[in-house]
């Protein structure tokens, strides 16, 4: 049992390392198109996106924002997102599933299988951001840009679905109400992980894997991130 369960967590957080463990990317790409059509949902009937647009734009938008930012701003090189073999055919097979198999979209954006997906973008976001603060130290030796390079990973598709949607003046004016509490967390986990891990290894592997804050930190944040919805399923329990 005790075994399992370290091959899973080895699966969903260490393993994202040296590969996309089919989880994480699956997970991902389930959430992007269900977010999108959950968020397009909410708009009046003519401002609501084709469903041409939809497989673009959730790609952009809510699957790979992490991607294209980190690699456009921090990197200046193409996104391993439009490169790697497998992303976009899993894209575009969630899109088909999501969009044209009955229930499945009812189905995963219900409050369980919601979490779940959810949980696995979030897991996905967190070891590719300091798999790309590892990446941009060892090019670079710069704090700076490997604290940038996760730190773009964690808030490009914040950032990108905050100014699409609102555009640049109302955008600009509710920046610091809606993204301040992401900056700082970003920023704190990234410099935490720079400080304890990155800085002290020196790139030793053994030395990082000691340290446990790639398992850690992951599910920090997907405690971050569900938090929210948990004590608001409590708080319509102690009202019912």
């Amino acid at each position: 049992m005790l075994d399992s369960a370290w091959s899973l967590l080895a699966l969903l957080t260490t393993n994202a390392r040296t590969s996309y463990p089919w989880p994480l990317c699956w997970g991902n790409a389930l959430w992007g198109y269900v977010a999108f059509k959950q968020d397009a949902a909410k708009l009046e009937p003519a401002s609501q996106p084709s469903a041409m647009f939809g497989i673009f734009g959730s790609f952009v938008l809510y699957t790979m924002p992490a991607n294209f930012c980190a690699n456009f701003v921090c990197f200046v090189r193409t996104p391993s997102a439009l490169t790697n073999t497998t992303i976009i055919p899993v894209h575009l097979a969630c899109c088909f599933l999501i969009g044209w198999v009955p229930g499945c979209a009812a189905f995963l954006g219900m409050a369980i299988p919601y979490a779940v997906i959810d949980s696995l973008g979030v897991l996905d976001n967190a070891t590719t951001g300091m798999n790309y603060m590892e990446e941009a130290l060892a090019i670079s030796g710069s704090p700076v840009l490997a604290i940038l390079a996760g730190m773009a990973v964690n808030l490009g598709g914040g950032l990108l679905r905050h100014f699409a949607m609102r555009g640049y003046v109302e955008g600009a004016a509710s920046f610091d109400e809606r993204l301040r509490a992401a900056v700082l967390y970003s920023f704190a986990t990234c410099a935490l992980y720079y400080w304890a891990a990155l800085e002290p290894c020196g790139g030793d592997d053994k030395c990082l894997r000691a340290t446990q804050l790639y398992e850690i930190l992951p599910w920090v944040a997907v405690a971050r991130n569900l938090a929210p919805t948990v004590m608001q399923a409590l708080r319509k329990e102690k009202t019912a």
